[in-house]
């Protein structure tokens, strides 16, 4: 009798053994991105199934290996710009409207707080109440800077290696300018990293980047000039699925303005906090390649194709190590 239970409790410990590797062995052949799909209202869609998406690997279709929600804790490295280059009403604005983000985080949310053109990076996440009271004493006390540099590709680089190694929904958000001055960081490498590591890059500004650069007599029918083409920062965040936005201060200003520009920040806060993990097979990824994800139906689930989130380009993943339990 005592044989047979001990053989019992072995058989099920083996069969549970054999289950958690065979799982591990799977997640270790799949690579792992965020996706996310807002309706017209920017809410989340969260019932789609791997029947509702069409995936394209370059002009390849492939078959997803699973698509999931993935509520759990999220990790944010938060940015703030106090250069120079920010006037005084723009540097109010970011430490107000932060504040106002971080206060969408969940409990269990973890952030790294930085600033353009410091070199001190927090040894421990921290909690969102920490940040936020963190940016409430910034609003009395801003960073003196004494140069014009704006050394935003660095900090995006410390970021970036703070996070490492990533978690699956790590993001990157930048309150500041889409113009970098002063970094030593290459911009491309610093976009392949974090490609590579499937971090989303978010960027805010609350200038005008249209101001002092359109001519008088300019026709808005007409093609902008050259010079307001996107710049790196905000093709390196439409590279990971997102945007660059701005929001002027003289436009916050206007009666109702604020009110609507929180909303949005609890809409921006919701795509880091709950994207779908799709897992993608490891073998149809050859290095740098172009990823396509366009929704079935779309008009029937008010869908719009401005309202789909992934990073554009994708690299094979790193395997995670094989453990026992």
């Amino acid at each position: 009798m005592r044989i047979n239970r001990f053989s019992l409790v072995l058989c099920l410990f083996l069969f549970v053994l054999k289950a958690q590797l065979y799982a591990q062995l799977k997640a270790a052949e799949s690579c792992d991105v965020p996706f996310v799909v807002t309706n017209f209202d920017n809410v989340l869609l969260k019932d789609l199934g791997p029947q509702d998406l069409l995936v394209r690997l370059g002009t390849v279709p492939i078959t997803l290996d699973g698509i999931s929600v993935d509520g759990g804790p999220k990790r944010v490295a938060l940015i703030l710009d106090p250069s120079r280059n920010v006037p005084e009403d723009e540097w109010k604005l970011e430490i107000e409207m932060a504040d106002k983000f971080v206060g969408h985080a969940r409990p269990d949310d973890k952030f790294v707080f930085l600033l353009v053109g410091t070199d001190e990076v927090p040894d421990a996440f921290l909690s969102p109440a920490v940040v936020q009271g963190q940016l409430r004493k910034l609003a009395s006390s801003r960073p003196p800077n004494t140069d014009s540099s704006e050394r935003i590709y660095d900090i995006l680089l410390t970021a970036a290696k703070r996070l490492d190694p990533p978690m699956f929904g790590d993001a990157l958000f930048l309150f500041g300018h889409h113009e970098d001055v002063g970094s030593m960081t290459d911009p491309d490498q610093l976009q392949e990293l974090i490609l590579k590591d499937r971090l989303r890059f978010f960027g805010m500004s609350f200038s005008d980047p249209l101001r002092g650069k359109v001519p008088r007599d300019f026709d808005p029918n007409k093609p902008l000039p050259a010079s307001l083409a996107p710049s790196q920062l905000q093709k390196m965040s439409s590279a990971t699925g997102n945007y660059f936005s701005f929001h002027s201060v003289q436009a916050l200003n206007h009666p109702g303005q604020t009110p609507l520009f929180e909303g949005f920040l609890g809409d921006l806060y919701a795509r880091i906090a709950e994207p779908y993990r799709l897992r993608i097979p490891m073998s149809d990824i050859k290095g740098q390649t172009k990823l396509e994800i366009s929704v079935k139906n779309m008009n029937d689930r008010d869908v719009r194709a401005s309202g789909i989130y992934y990073p554009r380009l994708i690299y094979p993943c790193v395997p995670p190590k094989l453990t026992t339990p």
